[in-house]
């Protein structure tokens, strides 16, 4: 499937997004003391999902303390441990922040220490400049736990065993040279016995691609068109690597945004298939309004707990965290 012609109007709402986002944030800082975050609850806004099977759960605002570089949040993954839910996030300012996601018992989480580190590349150097620093969305192995990372300025795929190590950037082929700020939003791996794996990579200006990393050769995938009007894909996930049937199964973000009325959000549930990607259904549609980029599920007792966390418009810049449980 070639990559789809954007309208224009969408093509200028994106660039109207970036700048407004631009705006609104300033270049992170370094720590000023041992950092921590705080997950503060919203209650405003209708968060009804679209699904009667995802039930909404909570919406949080995290609230740093000792760092202003907890900004520009662009994806999230999130694994189980004994202390809660880790949660690892990277920014559009080429920056890895992780934090631990632990219920305090009245439905909400206690505050966490908090770590930033800046991703770096093949030299152990950090990005001197946003264009190389615009890292998109987070992948990683189930195997063997390696990261990836999509960068959209400088379009690349960086791998990375070790966040506070150097990164390796993939040397991917067959890859079109995707419009400036409209490029590699949605990263996920794909594992596959017969076929070998996979970064399955979604593109915000349309368009899905497999790229073998057994050759480093990509090629593209058919894929279903987005959900409406000014909807572009944000961010990919697969739902479980550990069940069979939900290994095949990704969450689609896309976001719609206009001047006039702010930004919107609607999380789709994709099946992968013969190289090719089908709707399943629509899960939710999450309000309050934010440019909610990032989405990540979770496996609970009878089925999934969904994140979504924002880049936030807001003149404050503190991104908000969404969280749904799906049975599905």
């Amino acid at each position: 499937m070639q990559i789809g012609r954007k309208p224009l109007v969408a093509m200028v709402s994106g660039v109207l997004l970036s700048l407004v986002s631009a705006a609104v944030q300033a270049e992170p800082r370094p720590y000023l003391e041992s950092p921590t975050v705080a997950f503060r609850p919203l209650t405003d806004g209708d968060v009804r999902p679209l699904n009667p099977k995802v039930r909404y759960v909570g919406a949080y605002e995290l609230v740093a303390t000792g760092t202003s570089g907890l900004v520009g949040l662009s994806d999230i993954q999130v694994f189980p441990t004994a202390d809660g839910v880790q949660a690892e996030a990277v920014s559009d300012f080429g920056a890895v922040a992780r934090f631990t996601l632990k219920a305090d018992g009245k439905g909400g989480y206690l505050d966490s220490p908090l770590e930033i580190d800046p991703l770096r590349d093949a030299d152990g150097k950090t990005f001197d400049n946003k264009s190389l620093a615009d890292s998109e969305d987070l992948a990683y192995d189930p195997a063997t736990g390696r990261r990836f990372v999509s960068f959209e300025g400088v379009q690349r795929v960086m791998a990375y065993s070790d966040w506070r190590g150097p990164g390796e950037t993939l040397p991917l082929s067959g890859l079109a040279l995707f419009p400036s700020n409209f490029g590699m939003e949605g990263l996920t791996y794909l594992p596959d016995a017969k076929a070998g794996d996979a970064l399955l990579i979604g593109v915000e200006a349309g368009g899905f691609w497999r790229c073998e990393l057994a050759s480093d050769a990509c090629a593209p995938v058919t894929g279903p068109a987005a959900p409406g009007f000014l909807y572009m894909l944000t961010s990919l996930a697969v739902v479980d690597y550990a069940d069979p049937v939900r290994r095949h199964e990704i969450l689609a973000l896309y976001r719609y945004f206009d001047p006039l009325t702010g930004p919107r959000n609607i999380l789709r549930l994709l099946k992968y298939e013969n190289r090719a990607l089908t709707v399943i259904t629509d899960l939710v549609r999450p309000k309050p309004y934010d440019n909610y980029e990032g989405v990540a599920a979770q496996k609970t007792g009878d089925g999934y707990r969904l994140y979504l966390i924002s880049d936030s418009l807001k003149e404050n810049g503190r991104s908000k965290l969404l969280v749904y449980d799906w049975t599905p």
